[in-house]
């Protein structure tokens, strides 16, 4: 090993660990005092200090695994890049034994809360529907859906109940069966019949997994989209010559990225930024890769623009792709009114009214972008850049507050989830925690038909229960996957091992989009959670 290469191995260890020292230092601040101390002496010291260390360790254990490389491990026969034509009935019969299992297995907590967790915009989307009022607000493919099967479910029973719950149980099957495939396609690697036995309890039993499972959140499909689009990029990334020649496997590939795109918008924008990446990597089949990258990214604009026309959907909504900006001025008016000019208010309430600017809350900005004035930004978007960019260079510091406040529980392990508190719905008002909206929105009605299961997703759900509880508050939290994924990627990049975790990068894409949404929640990275199976097959492929 050259001293050029021993430097660079080095660098990539205490990169990760002084990032990860970042997120522990700051990220407590944010959650202690709401702002950053960025001129305390001793934080300074503690994150200089706790970054040498990280570094260190992170580093000895990268030179474990790369002395651990040279034995061969015979638990992995990494056979997962074999094409779907090549199945075996016993196989088949395997995935619909687990895909069973897994449904009966998440099937007590709907019996428990019967007709299912009905939340997170869900009787907005249903009224879209009822109303005949379209919006592009929430992805148009989840509205009808929804909608759909639920209306239909009330006018056959006259209960909502039963609407809800069908809608439930059908999107609780399509996601099992994507689980039961992901720990198919393991067994077909070659990974440890004990292993697949933990990822079948992790994903049927989990109960951050089974919240989203049983959610009508659109968040659910997605992810389990994500993950099918995922498996395919192994596949993929393990043999192209034998993937291309097989129809299936390119054919679920890209229903799966057209789902991805269609189910949520930031899903449509980190795959838009993954296909150059994906190109690059695979240049050598740059031609097939074009057409199989870019052919769902097409049809996904041509059915949601469709979609939009037919039902007539308002799309004239700016405040999503604006929401860190809005925070941002926001936190400024409210830390620095004296900061504005009588011209810069008037800018700034054409834009955001006072009274929104007055409800600012620093972890969450639902409320003010709800109010922001989409009429005026059409007709004069430069004016908010300008007025923006001015507050941005005489307060950089409390724009990074606000950006880090309402995104910073994705990547501080500690974080307690209570974003909205103080919050009140149709049946709850958050107080302690907000990890789950433990919710069944009109106009639906929770029926507990098991109560010790109903008070426990209560419990981890609406206070901090398992959010605080040493050990066990690290399998809750997103940021601690976050971590433990990025340990795996910084590794294969230190090794130059780019096409193995090619997989991965749709996730992360996913991730970083995340990073510029109006507050943290589990849901938008539940994905963190669905692909824990499949890191044994990852880490195979970079040790090769």
């Amino acid at each position: 090993m050259t001293k050029k290469t021993f430097d660079r191995k080095i660098i990539w260890a205490y990169l990760y660990g002084t990032l990860l020292s970042f997120s522990l230092v700051f990220g407590y601040q944010l959650e202690s005092q709401d702002y950053l101390t960025l001129g305390k002496v001793s934080d300074l010291l503690i994150f200089v200090g706790l970054s040498i260390v990280l570094g260190t360790i992170v580093n000895s254990f990268y030179k474990m695994i790369d002395k651990g490389n040279s034995n061969t491990d015979e638990g992995y026969k990494d056979s997962g890049v074999l094409a779907d034509s090549g199945i075996e009935k016993s196989e088949i019969a395997y995935f619909l034994k687990i895909w069973l299992i897994l449904f009966l297995m998440q099937l007590p907590v709907l019996i428990a809360d019967y007709p299912g967790f009905f939340c997170y915009d869900a009787a907005d989307e249903l009224n879209q529907i009822l109303t005949r009022e379209f919006s592009n607000h929430h992805p148009l493919i989840h509205v009808l859906l929804l909608g759909t099967t639920i209306a239909f479910g009330h006018k056959v029973t006259g209960s909502w109940n039963v609407g809800i719950c069908t809608y439930i149980v059908i999107q609780s099957i399509i996601m099992t069966a994507i689980f039961a495939y992901l720990i198919t396609f393991i067994k077909r690697c070659g990974v440890k019949k004990v292993f697949r036995i933990i990822s079948v309890l992790f994903m049927g039993m989990f109960p951050t997994i089974v919240m989203y499972t049983l959610c009508s959140t659109k968040d659910g499909l997605f992810s389990a989209f994500l993950l099918l689009f995922v498996i395919k990029l192994l596949q993929l990334s393990g043999d192209p010559e034998a993937f291309f020649k097989n129809k299936r496997d390119t054919s679920v590939m890209m229903l799966s990225a057209v789902m991805v795109c269609l189910f949520r918008h930031n899903g449509f924008y980190a795959y838009l930024v993954f296909i150059p990446i994906a190109l690059i990597i695979f240049r050598k089949y740059w031609k097939k890769m074009m057409i199989l990258l870019l052919l769902p990214a097409i049809i996904s604009m041509i059915l949601d623009s469709g979609m939009t026309l037919v039902f007539d959907a308002d799309s004239g909504e700016h405040q999503e792709m604006l929401t860190v900006s809005i925070t941002q001025l926001a936190r400024t008016w409210n830390s620095s009114p004296e900061a504005f000019s009588e011209e810069d208010k008037e800018v700034l309430f054409s834009y955001i009214p006072e009274r929104a600017l007055y409800a600012y809350e620093p972890r969450v900005s639902d409320y003010m972008k709800s109010f922001f004035n989409n009429d005026t930004y059409d007709k004069d978007a430069a004016s908010y850049w300008k007025l923006w960019f001015k507050m941005l260079k005489g307060h950089p510091v409390t724009y990074v507050n606000a950006w880090f406040l309402t995104s910073y529980g994705y990547w501080y392990p500690f974080a307690v989830f209570n974003s909205y508190k103080g919050h009140q719905l149709y049946n709850i008002t958050y107080d302690e925690s907000s990890y789950f909206e433990y919710e069944v929105e009109p106009p639906g009605e929770r029926v507990v038909l098991i109560k010790w299961i109903d008070s426990l997703y209560y419990k981890m759900s609406l206070t901090p229960f398992q959010q605080v509880t040493p050990i066990v508050s690290l399998l809750f939290a997103p940021a601690f996957y976050f971590w433990v994924w990025a340990f795996i990627l910084v590794y294969a990049l230190r090794n130059h091992k780019l096409r193995a975790i090619m997989p991965l990068i749709p996730v992360m894409l996913v991730w970083l989009t995340v990073l510029l949404g109006p507050v943290y929640v589990v849901r938008y990275v539940i994905i963190l959670w669905y692909i824990v199976p499949l890191m044994p097959v990852i880490y195979s492929r970079i040790r090769k």
